[in-house]
């Protein structure tokens, strides 16, 4: 049911896995003999808009989300009563990312397409309208960090329709069970690292302080926590230029010697379980007192049987600042082959509207992404929920960056980087040194 699609779209959003770019010099060989002549705009009359849409645009995930559809078509129409929106499923990330490779090359791609974190290299490619002339009137009321992953060389390819972003968990049962008081979450690393040993002590394997989930493979989920500790830390993954990997930034040393140190609350094997799901459900059992989460926790945690779970932001390191990585964040981008760019950025843009972006959290358990309709909602929803609207104001917050070259041999080397860290007391530094080698070897390979 709509439920269980609703959950899975959460989890296709909530867990993207890194692009591959095996066709990029297709690609970019295609749009620079196609694409970077804009289409000629079609003349005016009645004619069908594509958009490759995320799940809750589409009629299969059924009446729940009736109403948001519903309201989208109404306005756009009353801006263009000669256009009908086809929403089409294309997936999510790497299917997503590969059929529109494929349409670029036939010649069919769709007037707007949406994803996460691949736009970057599109925008370079020349294959995207830039937005920023579009944008221009509403831009203060949206949120840099929700479009991020869709600017490149200074301009916007893409707007935001809906967001997310990671804060910090905690089970209160569990902190009383050690003879803490649940009330006064950690906010610095080394309270948190304190109060895990308590907890792990306490617990004498019945339950553990942290729950941290580890590298595997090529997967991103675990490195996008990783990348909250990261931001916080200000250590960028990338040099100068956004896209050359900075594996062994000196600033991310002590990232990964914390990460060493609370590895040791965690309960045993859980780290390198590669399935999510049962990593985060540990806290909801009463097994794991504090964890980074997503957004979409809130509700998880409910739905597991965890009724009183209590959120905060996610603690900092000395010297650092409040920082959150953007996740399950979704961006429409217009394509520079659709014959009606004007409407094509008009369906993007229609999404920040008022109206529309209040019906994000009611109707899709969602978070909007506008300044304006956070600012409604955060009077109307409980502590849990307000505790991340705030950090959406307030934090600086990332994006995982977009290697142009292999990204999942990339991720693999840094996931191999991780698994050191967590696994040997080998010196960090040299760990880092071997990581950015490797990284420069795929690059300039």
């Amino acid at each position: 049911g709509a439920g269980m699609v609703a959950a899975s779209t959460l989890a296709a959003c909530a867990t993207p896995t890194p692009q591959v770019v095996k066709e990029t010099v297709v690609v970019e060989k295609v749009v620079k003999e196609t694409v970077v002549v804009a289409a000629t705009p079609a003349p005016p009359g009645k004619f069908e808009l594509v958009h490759w849409a995320e799940g809750y645009l589409l009629e299969r995930t059924g009446e729940k989300f009736e109403p948001y559809r519903k309201l989208v078509r109404e306005k756009y129409a009353a801006l263009y009563p000669n256009v009908t929106i086809k929403w089409e499923d294309k997936g999510w990330d790497e299917e997503l990312r590969q059929n529109l490779v494929t349409a670029l090359l036939a010649g069919t791609a769709p007037d707007v397409v949406v994803g996460e974190n691949f736009f970057q290299q599109y925008g370079d490619l020349g294959a995207l309208l830039p937005v920023d002339e579009a944008i221009r009137d509403i831009k203060d009321n949206l949120i840099p960090g929700t479009y991020a992953a869709a600017v490149t060389k200074g301009v916007t390819y893409g707007i935001n329709q809906f967001t997310g972003l990671f804060g910090f968990e905690r089970n209160p049962n569990v902190i009383q069970k050690a003879g803490l008081d649940p009330n006064k979450p950690p906010t610095t690393w080394d309270e948190l690292l304190e109060h895990c040993e308590i907890i792990t002590k306490a617990g004498k394997g019945e339950f553990y302080g942290y729950t941290l989930q580890g590298p595997v493979g090529f997967s991103v989920g675990g490195i996008f926590r990783v990348a909250v500790y990261m931001k916080q830390a200000g250590a960028d993954w990338t040099k100068e230029d956004g896209t050359t990997p900075f594996f062994d930034n000196p600033k991310a040393e002590p990232v990964l010697d914390f990460l060493r140190k609370i590895n040791k609350f965690t309960p045993p094997g859980l780290t390198f379980n590669p399935d999510e799901g049962q990593v985060y459900t540990q806290l909801f059992k009463g097994v794991t007192a504090y964890q980074i989460c997503g957004s979409w926790h809130v509700g998880w945690a409910k739905e597991s049987g965890l009724q009183n779970a209590m959120y905060s932001s996610v603690p900092i390191p000395k010297g650092g600042k409040q920082a959150s990585i953007v996740v399950g964040n979704v961006i429409n981008a217009p394509l520079k082959v659709s014959k009606h760019p004007q409407e094509a950025i008009a369906l993007c843009k229609i999404f920040t509207d008022d109206d529309i972006q209040d019906m994000v959290y009611p109707v899709l358990g969602r978070l909007p992404s506008t300044r304006s309709a956070l600012e409604r909602l955060k009077p109307k929803v409980g502590d849990a929920d307000r505790s991340f609207i705030e950090q959406l104001l307030t934090a600086d917050l990332g994006i995982l960056p977009q290697w142009r070259k292999d990204p999942q041999k990339l991720w693999t080397i840094y996931n191999e980087l991780l698994t050191k860290v967590l696994t040997t007391e080998a010196p960090i530094a040299g760990l880092m040194a071997e990581a950015q080698k490797a990284a420069l070897a795929v690059v300039t390979g």
